[in-house]
């Protein structure tokens, strides 16, 4: 199987004003292949969905080249599934192809979360430092092209990246180099602010969007920089980068990129990703997919994993709780925590067992199917 991030411009949409890029273009394949089964696809995002300010879509490109709108995410649907979350968009499909997210801002207030990053080098005259601000979209393959771009050019991350709320609100950004040492580093006249046009970071198209600025020193005997970069939206969000560093690489140290929704992407495939072990799997659809008079069927199971809404996609699947199990599996690929599988279905009155600490040879039925009157 094919999985593949591409953080390129979906050609096809610069022309409309109204729709933006949220997402990469994420393939999976190969797309002449029959699925018998929904699967899961994860798809990272940059929009802030705590409010809601956005009507966002999911779109497939056809054989042509040309997108097609599959769903909007919170569309009733029985042919997808589409469950949003804070940093990436889960969805359950039956073809593979090429799919990407775009959203339409409903609001001003709509907001994309930018991940703003400092890198810098030295210039060819020896005595220039440059330095090299980063805006782009909040999804790991953006960050990563950066990054590759930037060890080519020799460039060394000096600040942890931050996060910065850009609202649609059609203000530009600012970016500003404060607080050089004086007598000992000057910035280059007329480079110590600098603009971006709205339009420009709100429809980037995941083209990295950076703003050079070179330093010099006084003599060559200073080998120390530090300063802040301010970032900010003209009436809106700032961030502080802080730069402390040497400017030679032997005294250096190094920054190290520790952001969890970046190591979560792109997923693991194939034998290393994170499953659910067969056996236990197959017990739990076969107890959950029998209609309960008691309500303790696949409907709870799909409640209690925090999945609301929309419920006739699951009723129409031949066994709805593999479904549901394939988007746990998915939403939980970061962490592979089974404890909270467990806790749902101890919550439910069916298992009693801590499924994390269990290999499936070690799983029978006396360990599944447990009774409250018994004590176990």
């Amino acid at each position: 199987m094919l999985l593949s991030f591409i953080p390129s411009p979906l050609l096809s949409l610069q022309s409309d004003g109204s729709e933006v890029l949220l997402s990469p273009e994420v393939t999976c394949g190969p797309p002449d292949m029959m699925v018998t089964t929904p699967f899961a696809l994860t798809i990272p995002h940059c929009a802030d969905v705590s409010s809601e300010h956005w009507n966002i879509h999911l779109k497939k490109r056809t054989q042509q080249g040309t997108w097609e709108e599959v769903m909007s995410v919170e569309d009733e649907s029985t042919s997808c599934y589409c469950l949003l979350d804070p940093f990436a968009c889960h969805v359950l499909l039956d073809s593979f192809g090429t799919y990407a997210l775009t959203g339409e801002p409903i609001t001003d207030c709509a907001v994309k979360q930018l991940k703003v990053a400092v890198f810098g080098c030295m210039s060819c005259n020896s005595l220039d430092y440059n330095l090299r601000v980063y805006c782009v979209d909040n999804t790991p393959c953006a960050f990563q092209e950066v990054v590759s771009d930037e060890r080519h050019q020799g460039g060394q991350l000096l600040e942890e990246p931050k996060l910065l709320h850009f609202k649609g609100n059609t203000f530009s950004l600012q970016i500003s180099v404060l607080d050089i040492p004086p007598f000992l580093w000057r910035i280059k006249p007329f480079t110590a602010c600098q603009e971006v046009p709205f339009s420009r970071v709100w429809c980037s198209n995941w083209q990295p969007l950076h703003c050079a600025f070179s330093l010099e020193r006084y003599t060559p005997t200073t080998t120390q920089l530090s300063c802040k970069i301010c970032i900010r939206q003209l009436k809106g969000h700032e961030q502080i980068l802080q730069v402390q560093t040497s400017i030679l690489e032997s005294e250096r140290e190094t920054i190290t990129f520790f952001a969890q929704e970046d190591s979560a992407f792109p997923a693991q495939t194939g034998p290393r990703a994170f499953k659910i072990p067969y056996s236990i799997r197959q017990r739990i659809c076969a107890t959950f997919d029998t209609p309960n008079a008691k309500g303790k069927d696949w409907q709870m199971l799909a409640q209690k994993n925090s999945i609301n809404r929309n419920l006739s996609y699951f009723a129409t699947q031949s066994s709805p709780s593999a479904v549901i199990l394939n988007l746990w599996e998915a939403r939980h690929q970061h962490d592979g925590d089974l404890d909270s599988l467990a806790c749902a279905l101890e919550e439910i009155g069916r298992t009693h067992t801590k499924l994390s600490n269990i290999t499936e040879p070690q799983l029978d039925e006396t360990d599944f199917n447990y009774s409250r009157q018994n004590g176990l």
